[in-house]
């Protein structure tokens, strides 16, 4: 469908309502023997649709058309702002046409033969993209964009690749992996079947990655919340519709990274009520993250039946850190004295200053031959000079 060069920088300078209004004027008007549907629902994305395989993009208007890229994961994502798209579903030829709007949201108009194709269209992206499906939803400026390549990654994940305390692994196969396997006992004690759960203690100790296998393993659907801040929605608004989502592809895990920062103090009372259950939250776990538990506010660490159970990610102590360099650093190749020594220096480190020190090691024995004199020289840089020993000289008597 061939519409007026013109189109968009003719219609963008109006306001919101007259320039939605103009562009399905027009198109009606270059295309009168079609259907046109208009929808500005945030269920509707149809890119991601047909990145996920659901329709065939046949064509895109790139001349008039205005496509945003952005970087995503070592990948470029574009999206379009303000174009034309021309796609295949199920034998049926359908047209896109999508205007960015003054208030951030996108107004979409379905072009099509006849209108029950547009509504049959309508209905499969928005079917797709509510549906959880054990799809990874993330939510960010007011809207959810499934991420299938996170998906990918979570999928290689588990716990059992991980090095954990003994403590933890407890922790998490009892309080948090088995939630999801226990609705009917929920439903025999009469509780609602929910969970809060706090992971915290230093940064880079593994809170993430064991987000990600404790995802993996429950099989269930999940909203990562990048931000509850969005050009047409107040925060409350979107902690409402996150929620909301959570509870219609139920069982879901609603993970807010670096809680303390996201949930702001004018928020934190219509985060708290929703979290009580005000609505139904059954099949729901919800899994913050913090570096700092005891800057929380307490009425979100220490209120029963919000965020009941806790677990803290220490630094690794010296059988993790022994376990956690054996193999990348082959320590238990060199000798025991060494990696005793070894050990012991990077005592108060985190897995992730430990994972640095692997990196530096292995791209330094490339210069050096020796590997223990990389790995001591990478020490040495990272966490300081090892302290000369302490010999006591006896004083020799006089006569």
């Amino acid at each position: 469908m061939k519409l007026p060069t013109q189109l968009f920088s003719a219609s963008l300078c109006l306001p919101d309502n007259a320039m939605t209004y103009r562009i399905s004027k027009v198109i009606h008007q270059h295309a009168p023997d079609t259907a046109v549907l208009e929808s500005e629902d945030y269920y509707f994305d149809p890119i991601g649709y047909a990145n996920s395989g659901g329709c065939e993009l046949t064509d895109k208007d790139e001349t008039n058309g205005h496509w945003e890229a952005t970087w995503e994961d070592g990948n470029i994502e574009l999206t379009p702002r303000n174009a034309i798209v021309a796609i295949q579903w199920r034998g049926v030829a359908l047209t896109l046409v999508v205007a960015q709007k003054h208030d951030g949201c996108k107004a979409w108009y379905v072009v099509g033969p006849t209108i029950v194709a547009c509504e049959q269209f309508f209905a499969a992206v928005c079917r797709w993209n509510s549906e959880g499906d054990n799809a990874i939803m993330i939510y960010d400026e007011g809207h959810f964009e499934r991420d299938e390549d996170l998906r990918e990654e979570i999928r290689s994940r588990s716990l059992d690749d991980m090095v954990l305390s003994p403590k933890i692994r407890k922790q998490l196969s009892s309080d948090v992996i088995s939630f999801f396997s226990e609705k009917t006992w929920y439903a025999e004690q009469g509780l609602s079947w929910k969970r809060g759960v706090i992971l915290h203690g230093p940064p880079g100790n593994g809170k993430t990655q064991t987000i990600r296998a404790l995802i993996n393993e429950s099989k269930a659907s999940t909203i990562y919340v990048r931000s509850f801040w969005s050009y047409r929605m107040p925060p409350e608004a979107s902690i409402k519709r996150i929620y909301q989502r959570a509870r219609d592809i139920a069982p879901c895990v609603v993970v807010m990274e670096d809680i303390d920062s996201l949930v702001t103090p004018n928020m934190r009372s219509y985060f708290l009520n929703e979290l009580d259950g005000m609505r139904n939250l059954n099949g729901v776990m919800t899994i913050v993250t913090t570096n700092h538990l005891e800057k929380l506010d307490v009425a979100i660490r220490n209120r029963p039946s919000r965020f009941d159970v806790k677990i803290e990610f220490e630094d690794p102590d010296a059988e993790m850190r022994a376990v956690y360099l054996g193999a990348p650093l082959g320590l238990t190749k060199l000798r025991s004295e060494f990696a005793t020594e070894v050990v012991t220096r990077t005592n108060g480190l985190s897995f992730a200053g430990l994972q640095e020190i692997v990196r530096s090691s292995v791209s330094k024995h490339k210069r050096v031959l020796d590997l223990e004199q990389a790995i001591s020289e990478c020490l040495d840089e990272i966490v300081g000079p090892k302290s000369p020993s302490k010999h006591k000289s006896k004083k020799k008597s006089s006569k």
